[in-house]
């Protein structure tokens, strides 16, 4: 059986691999969050690109 400070220790590093964990899953998250947000410009730069590129083959053609 463990003694109070004992077991007051074991939670503590309990608690504290815990957070690390969460802080872990946010960093994760947050890279996440960068990567849909760089793919989100790329869309947008592709649908420009290819809005300016059918806009200059359509007066092209007149």
């Amino acid at each position: 059986m463990l003694s109070p400070v004992e077991a007051l220790r074991k939670l503590r590093n309990d608690m504290v691999m815990d957070r690390r964990k969460l802080v872990d899953q946010q960093e994760s998250i947050q890279n996440v969050q960068a990567e849909i947000e760089a793919i989100d410009r790329a869309i947008a730069d592709e649908e420009a690109i290819q809005s300016s590129a059918s806009t200059k083959l359509g007066s092209a053609s007149i």
